[in-house]
């Protein structure tokens, strides 16, 4: 099951999203955030999230960010940077 549903996450992430690497104060961390406009898609891709028990905060409206060490580097597992 967490395949299929990881399967999902990356699809959005490649569709609507975007892996960020950061510069924070001297120290290189990395984001995923994933910006629709449909509240149907974005509660689907939470509800992933939370099926995977990735932590994600709401950034804006339209924007579900990820940012925890923990959680990104989970999402690294199964999306990481594109080639």
């Amino acid at each position: 099951m967490y395949e299929e549903t990881e399967e999902f996450v990356r699809g959005l992430i490649h569709s609507d999203g975007c892996r960020v690497v950061a510069n924070d104060r001297g120290v290189m961390s990395i984001r995923y955030h994933f910006s629709n406009r449909s509240e149907d898609i974005i509660g689907l891709f939470t509800a992933a999230l939370d099926h995977l028990e990735i932590p994600w905060t709401r950034s804006t409206k339209y924007i579900v960010s990820i940012y925890r060490k923990a959680a990104t580097a989970r999402l690294d597992e199964f999306i990481g940077p594109k080639s």
